[in-house]
C-alpha cells in the first residue's frame, strides 16, 4: 500500500487559531500571532518535527486545524501503487492510472497524530486521468462545524463530509 507520510513541524499544543481552508483564515497565509513556528527541519533526523502519521494514498491538499484536529484528504488506488513523479518538468505525461479510486478525508490528533477517524466520500473510476505530478485529492479541505471537501475529476464533484 502505498502511504503518504504527514509530517508536521509545529503545531501549538493548543491551537491557538483554528485554519480552517488553504492558507489559514481568509486565506491570508499569516501564522497566529505570538506562533513561533520553525525557520527548518529536517525529517530524516526528526528536528523540529513533533509526530508523523502515515495516510494511505496520495495528496497535494493542504492540510486544515480545527481546535484539536487536523484534516487531510487522499486518493486511494485500488492499484495499490500510485505514484507520482514530482522530479520532472516540463513533460506533460498523464499518469496511466485510471483505476478506481477510494477519496477519503482523515481527521489526525494534532498533539499525537493520532488518527482520529476517516471517512470514504466516493469510490469510482476518475472520469479524466491525471497529471503525472499531480494526484486525484488536490483540493484542500475545509472545516468549521463540520470538515469537508471536493475534488472535481472532469464533471463529477466529490463531497468529502465528515463530523468533528
Amino acid at each position: 500500500m502505498v502511504c503518504l507520510a504527514v509530517a508536521v513541524a509545529c503545531f501549538p499544543a493548543a491551537a491557538a487559531e483554528n485554519r480552517p481552508s488553504f492558507r489559514g483564515r481568509n486565506a491570508a497565509g499569516v501564522a497566529a500571532e505570538g506562533q513561533e513556528l520553525p525557520l527548518e527541519w529536517d525529517a530524516e533526523s526528526g528536528h523540529n518535527i513533533r509526530w508523523r502519521s502515515r495516510v494511505p494514498g496520495l495528496a497535494h491538499s493542504s492540510p486544515v486545524v480545527w481546535g484539536d484536529r487536523l484534516f487531510v484528504t487522499s486518493a486511494v488506488s485500488s492499484r495499490g501503487e500510485a505514484t507520482f513523479r514530482p522530479e520532472l518538468y516540463g513533460d506533460g505525461d498523464a499518469s496511466d492510472d485510471c483505476t478506481a479510486q477510494r477519496w477519503t478525508v482523515v481527521a489526525l490528533d494534532t498533539k499525537t497524530g493520532s488518527v482520529l477517524w476517516e471517512r470514504t466520500a466516493h469510490e469510482g473510476e476518475p472520469r479524466e486521468k491525471r497529471h503525472i505530478k499531480s494526484t486525484y485529492a488536490s483540493s484542500s479541505p475545509a472545516t468549521g462545524e463540520l470538515a469537508g471537501a471536493v475534488e472535481r475529476s472532469g464533471h463529477r464533484s466529490v463531497r468529502y463530509t465528515g463530523r468533528r
